[in-house]
C-alpha cells in the first residue's frame, strides 16, 4: 500500500513539473538551431488550439544574423515550407531587425514568454541602393517571429503560442 501511494504522489509530482516546465517555455532552450517545431495558439494551455503552425528556430549568432536573407520564400534551411522563422535569445532586452537581402515580405512580432505584444506588419523587401530601416521591439524581448505579411489576425495576436507535443 505504501509503494501505490508513493508511486501516486511521484506521479503527480512528475506531472505539475512537467506542466511547469511546459508552460514557463523552458523546453524551448533544448531545440536546436534550423530545428522545426510545431506551435499553436490558444488562450491558455488547457484551451483548443486557435490555429497551427510549423516554424524553423534559429538560436545561433549566425543564424540570427542571417534570418530569412536570400530565401525565396517562407521554407526552411531543409527545404520544406514553414509559417514562420522563430529567432530564440538568451536574454530579454530590446531586439532590432533590418531587411538586408530579403527577398519577399514579413511581418516581424515581438513576444515575451511566448505572448505577443507587438507587431510589424507589412514590412517592405529592400529598394535595392536605399539605406535599411531598424525595427526595434518596443519592449524587451526573448523570442521574435516572422512571418508572412498579415499571417495572424489582430485576434490571434492575443492569444499566446504554445508548443505542440
Amino acid at each position: 500500500m505504501k509503494s501505490h501511494l508513493f508511486f501516486v504522489s511521484f506521479f503527480c509530482v512528475f506531472i505539475f513539473i512537467a506542466y511547469v516546465f511546459y508552460s514557463s517555455y523552458g523546453f524551448i532552450f533544448f531545440v536546436k538551431d534550423q530545428q522545426l517545431i510545431k506551435l499553436t495558439l490558444k488562450k491558455s494551455f488547457f484551451d483548443q488550439a486557435q490555429k497551427e503552425l510549423l516554424v524553423e528556430v534559429v538560436n545561433t549568432q549566425d543564424s540570427i544574423a542571417k534570418g530569412l536573407s536570400l530565401r525565396k520564400d517562407l521554407v526552411s534551411e531543409s527545404g520544406q515550407k514553414i509559417n514562420g522563422l522563430l529567432f530564440i535569445f538568451p536574454m530579454k532586452e530590446i531586439r532590432q531587425f533590418w531587411m538586408k537581402d530579403m527577398l519577399f515580405n514579413i511581418d516581424i512580432c515581438w513576444l515575451d514568454d511566448l505572448a505577443f505584444f507587438s507587431c510589424e506588419r507589412q514590412i517592405q523587401k529592400p529598394d535595392f541602393g536605399k539605406e535599411l530601416k531598424i525595427y526595434r521591439s518596443p519592449i524587451i524581448s526573448d523570442l521574435v517571429l516572422e512571418t508572412a505579411p498579415d499571417y495572424f489576425s489582430n485576434e490571434e495576436l492575443k492569444l499566446k503560442l504554445f508548443f505542440k507535443w
